[in-house]
């Protein structure tokens, strides 16, 4: 994910976010429909171990996640134990609220979401990128953030940009869905979602 794709994502509304990513959804994902309880999930995947999946909850957040499979943040069989490979995912997670994380802990695999266990059967959904919209703003996951930090690794260039661009590739991204300005919408909490 570039800054350009960064920015644009941050000037999206949620309700326009969700309208383009129910179009890639349709047109780029898998055809079996993924039922997950407390959220909608859309994703689409290049076929090659690259994904995007989106969960978009009720009370107006997001969690993104992205898979490039050729990223320094892809974790699945990185290390000599599961284990490893299991607590460097789980901790890209930290700071993303414990209910977005449930949405992807333990959960079957999917054509778009591989999952990473632990001896014991734990897992989690491999993702190379995690970022969550609060409902007012886009952030990248605290944990994958000092990840890159630690590590010296861009998470912009790392984290993968599968099916977003296609999301937000529009001249009018970033706007209304009917004119040029902002969406003036403004999401609980009061700020509009685009800061």
């Amino acid at each position: 994910m570039s800054e350009k794709i960064w920015t644009a994502l941050q000037r999206t509304s949620f309700t326009d976010l969700k309208r383009r990513v129910m179009v890639v959804d349709a047109l780029l994902a898998d055809n079996r429909r993924v039922t997950v309880t407390g959220a909608e999930r859309f994703a689409c995947n290049d076929g090659g171990g690259d994904s995007a999946v989106w969960y978009f909850t009720a009370d107006g957040r997001i969690l993104l996640l992205t898979q490039w499979h050729d990223s320094e943040l892809n974790a699945y069989g990185d290390h000599d134990e599961a284990d490893e490979d299991f607590a460097v995912q789980d901790s890209y997670f930290d700071g993303v609220p414990a209910d977005l994380v449930e949405l992807v802990r333990n959960k079957p695999e999917t054509a778009e979401s591989f999952n990473i266990r632990t001896r014991l059967g734990d897992s989690i959904h491999s993702a190379t990128g995690v970022f969550w919209f609060d409902g007012i703003r886009w952030r990248v996951a605290e944990g994958l953030a000092e990840h890159c930090r630690r590590n010296g690794i861009d998470v912009y260039e790392e984290a993968g940009l599968c099916c977003i661009d296609a999301c937000l590739r529009s001249r009018r991204s970033g706007t209304s869905p009917d004119g040029d300005a902002p969406t003036t919408s403004t999401p609980r909490g009061g700020a509009p979602p685009w800061t």
